[in-house]
């Protein structure tokens, strides 16, 4: 009679389910799933970190990016804004708020200055900090809404500029008010250059006494829009869209809508080179947890092999195997993805709390999604690596019982690797969303690698005829040819280490580059004040000032004030693809120099020669390639009522972040020679120092000073917390690397304890047995570094050009150590993995063949 349990109705629904629980449970228990097991809790683990942090992250990111701007969305407007937009904002549930801007005579006694006026709304600010102070050297205290009626606030430079102190009466246009406190930081001020200054605050309701809104004020408004504080970031993201996409389409030429970039490029530059490297952490992340995952469902397979035909011999069917066997590797991603989420909730706290002191109000919780992906980290995987595997245990037939050197034919090398690459591919487009990034790494780093393993296979066949075995010792010989009789074995061996190798070397010349190019766009005496408005007869007076006062300043620029008309004869207004362009839409601070400024370079064409005839420009290439300009474009501009035409002679990429004054157009200097113009240069001034411009803006009241340090405080504080996370997800995927490094040895094990028993049967002694293996894998460890370290020059330099935007070298200090690293890693590595070899006695491993 039939066995019921192993009947076809036997092995279905719930009988199959606690069989498969109580093999699992007995591989638990005996350590066959130790390797896989680890390999899915690294995947969910890493993943879940990354994960959970990158979205907070990004969330807090864009918080403090809207701090900077004082909204989540801000509209700019040179007239009155619209009621309806206003409407449109609070039928989508948005808070708004009313600011006005725009230059003033100040008045106070005898002593007048030019300042720019700000009058704030009900509701002001609705984000990011504004502090005050009592007067210019008291401590700050942040406020949550403007000044008062009949009150003003300024900046100390103002009190300078007219010599009174806090409580001091001003008038301002036909009103009078008392100054109640000191402005010290104005967040949704952002960072542009050529914002007036010094800042005279008060409240909207003011405006109308004083008659300074009347016709012919050169007024600036902002609707500033925010999402309420208790909504989720998806939630706001929808709502802001929507409300984003209402508004456009009725907006007047005098209208934009401004973004963290059109304000501050330096603050815009480092938030998305963090978002970036932090993509790229995630990616590795993935790459090195499939790569275990793959190793581990390999050797799992090949483990249950007489499993599944004991299960055929007693008559399951080859659906209920493969049932079998899914459900205990689903049951193996449930357990896996469950400590996985809870190690990995652990972990991105700490990551947290190193950033703890980078935003003033605790990080928003991580959206579903973020869970969502860690949770699919570990299914996904799987899918991709362990699929093929799990798909042929069904095929293992009967007679493997009785002959077991009987295999079930699997898939090709090639379907294995390409359903992988596209899990991963997809997982990753998935998690970063942006898929050049992810088609770099994944697809181009396999490629890379297996042209790199086919290349090598013909230079050790060829390393192999021509190095003569005799001058090596008995032990390099025996494993030297261990490695070129089986050349399969060899390059699989190979690809999976070089693999894991190249993507920790990946991360970690990246995140080198990364810091030492923030570090050197923020050095200590980096700018931190730019004075504005200097005249040409003043430029002489005020650079002997600067000197006696010991301030350190920058070269001088001339600028004049000027907007680009035509582009090769043609209305830039009237051409519908560009003529909404930011560039398009204001004056442009047009400059000449004769040297090209600190931070730009020239990539098309040639930088000015002093002895040219005509008239040239060099245009910053990314409103180059967003105006559809090229070389030899003729450029028209509109300046003091002439017009100028110059040849682009040259393109410049900018580095934003060197918080130094750049121009998107220079032209040569005899373009603008002869028209007025006034004079613009950097200065760094120590916290220590900064009484020391008292006395410069006395003696110089029409030179605008304008106090960058609240910008650079703020940059600096996202460099030096993020370089804090980087270090630390560095940690975490270099940890993940040498996990997966141990998982891919152990794949091998079985088939090394063979051979080791074949030669302790032989003769072999335990020592000869462990110099041979060491001699292999140090072998394998050089082998696999030269190629990791080819793989990660390619892959970083498509990285660097591409999505970075940083200058590449080639990584020769690398060269120097990495392979005999390498060597040794592996070597050592191995060694642990396979210790017991030699420790097992012979006849045991034989008796199981």
């Amino acid at each position: 009679m039939q066995n019921p349990a192993t009947s076809n109705s036997g092995l279905q629904g719930f009988s199959l389910a606690r069989l498969a629980q109580t093999l699992l449970w007995r591989e638990y228990r005996s350590g066959q799933l130790s390797i896989i097991s680890l390999a899915l809790l690294l995947a969910v683990t890493v993943t879940t970190v990354i994960s959970l942090f990158t979205n907070r992250l990004d969330a807090g990111m864009l918080s403090k990016s809207t701090e900077i701007l004082g909204a989540d969305l801000r509209l700019r407007s040179s007239v009155q804004i619209q009621d309806g937009f206003y409407q449109e904002a609070h039928a989508l549930g948005l808070q708004t708020t009313t600011t006005l801007s725009f230059p003033s005579v100040v008045v106070a006694g005898e002593n007048m200055s030019l300042a720019a006026i700000k009058a704030v709304d009900e509701g002001y600010p609705l984000k990011g900090v504004v502090l005050i102070s009592d007067d210019a050297f008291s401590t700050s205290r942040q406020v949550f809404a403007g000044p008062g009626k009949g009150e003003v606030w300024v900046e100390s430079r103002l009190l300078a500029l007219l010599d009174i102190q806090v409580g001091a009466q001003v008038e301002v246009g036909r009103k009078s008010f008392t100054v109640s406190a000191v402005i010290n930081q104005e967040s949704d001020r952002g960072g542009n250059f050529y914002s007036l200054s010094p800042r005279l605050m008060m409240h909207y309701a003011d405006l109308v006494d004083s008659g300074l809104t009347e016709t012919g004020s050169r007024l600036n408004y902002r609707l500033l829009a925010a999402a309420p504080a208790d909504w989720d970031l998806s939630t706001a993201k929808l709502a802001l869209q929507e409300y984003q996409s209402l508004i456009e389409p009725h907006l007047q030429s005098n209208q934009s809508i401004e973004t963290l970039a059109d304000n501050n490029q330096a603050m815009s530059a480092s938030l998305d080179k963090a978002r970036q490297y932090l993509s790229l952490a995630a990616i590795l992340a993935i790459l090195l947890s499939g790569i275990a995952i793959a190793m581990a469902a390999r050797d799992y397979a090949q483990h249950h092999y007489d499993t599944s035909a004991l299960l055929r011999t007693f008559g399951a069917s080859q659906n209920q195997v493969l049932k079998l066997f899914s459900l205990k590797l689903l049951y193996m991603a449930m357990i896996s993805t469950l400590i996985g989420l809870i190690a990995g909730y652990g972990l991105h706290l700490g990551l947290l709390a190193i950033m703890q002191n980078l935003f003033a109000h605790e990080l928003p919780p991580a959206s579903a999604s973020a869970w969502l992906i860690a949770c699919a980290s570990a299914p996904l995987t799987l899918l991709g690596f362990a699929l093929p595997h799990l798909l042929s245990l069904g095929r293992v037939t009967p007679l493997r019982v009785l002959r077991r050197e009987l295999e079930p034919l699997g898939w090709g090398a090639w379907s294995v690797l390409g359903l992988a690459m596209l899990a991963i591919f997809a997982l990753s487009i998935w998690f970063t969303r942006n898929v050049v990034l992810s088609a770099i790494l994944v697809l181009g780093g396999s490629v890379s690698l297996l042209i790199l393993v086919r290349l090598l296979q013909y230079a050790l066949a060829g390393i192999n005829k021509l190095i003569p075995e005799q001058f090596f010792s008995l032990y390099i010989r025996f494993a030297w040819r261990q490695i070129m009789q089986q050349p399969r074995q060899t390059a699989t061996q190979v690809l999976a280490f070089s693999m894991i190798l190249m993507l920790m070397l990946i991360i970690s010349i990246v995140r080198q580059d990364l810091l030492a190019d923030w570090q050197r766009a923020l050095p200590d005496d980096a700018p931190n004040f730019f004075a504005m408005n200097i005249q040409q007869h003043e430029t002489d007076a005020y650079k002997q000032a600067l000197q006696q006062a010991g301030l350190s300043y920058k070269p001088l620029f001339p600028m004049v004030p000027g907007r680009l008309t035509q582009i090769n004869g043609a209305n830039v207004l009237e051409q519908d693809a560009i003529k909404d362009d930011p560039a398009l839409q204001r004056d442009l601070a047009l400059t000449w120099s004769e040297d090209l400024p600190e931070g730009n370079e020239v990539v098309e064409g040639e930088w000015f020669s002093a002895s040219a005839p005509g008239h040239f420009v060099s245009v910053d290439d990314g409103v180059a390639k967003r105006l559809g300009i090229v070389l030899n474009d003729q450029l028209t501009f509109e300046v003091a009522g002439q017009s100028i035409t110059a040849s682009v002679n040259s393109l410049r990429k900018i580095d934003w972040g060197t918080l130094t004054p750049n121009f998107y157009m220079i032209l040569s200097e005899s373009a603008l020679d002869e028209l007025p113009r006034s004079y613009l240069t950097s200065l760094y001034v120590p916290q220590s120092e900064q009484a020391k411009l008292m006395p410069l803006i006395r003696e110089f009241p029409t030179i605008t000073l304008l106090d960058m340090s609240m910008v650079f405080g703020q940059i600096q504080s996202l460099v030096n917390q993020v370089s804090l996370a980087v270090e630390y997800l560095l940690l975490l995927v270099l940890l993940g690397g040498l996990l997966v490094l141990m998982a891919a040895l152990y794949s091998s094990l079985d088939e090394r304890i063979q051979q080791g028993a074949i030669l302790r049967t032989l003769g072999a002694s335990r020592a000869n047995l462990r110099l041979k293996q060491w001699s292999e894998f140090a072998f394998l460890g050089l082998i696999s570094g030269i190629l990791a370290l080819v793989g990660a020059e390619l892959i970083s330099f498509s990285l660097y050009t591409f999505i970075l935007d940083l200058d590449y070298q080639l990584q020769t200090s690398l060269w120097l150590w990495v392979p005999l690293s390498s060597a040794l890693l592996i070597m050592l590595l191995g060694a642990h993995a396979t210790r017991k070899i030699s420790q097992q006695p012979p006849i045991v491993v034989l008796r199981e063949l």
